[in-house]
């Protein structure tokens, strides 16, 4: 994952937050990005991985229930079943 999608990702976690806190998203997003430029690539990863962002979000239709389930890459999960 290189700089910029880390700091996108980490922009746009942080601004769909802080919209949910009454404020403007692409504002809290610029702001945000921009306290992401001057930090060093291990922080901005650590970070991103300390707050799950690189997690994909997959539903699953098991018989009449739809449920959701948390992976780590696309291929974690074959057929409905789940090799974690």
């Amino acid at each position: 994952m290189t700089r910029l999608e880390l700091c996108e990702a980490l922009a746009t976690d942080y601004a769909k937050r802080a919209s949910s806190l009454s404020l403007k998203f692409e504002e809290a997003y610029q702001k945000y990005f921009k306290r992401c430029e001057i930090r060093s690539y291990e922080n901005l990863l650590q970070q991103f991985t300390v707050g799950n962002l690189g997690k994909k979000v997959k539903k699953v239709d098991t018989r009449n229930d739809i449920e959701y389930i948390i992976t780590q890459s696309d291929d974690d999960c074959e057929d409905g079943v789940c090799k974690l």
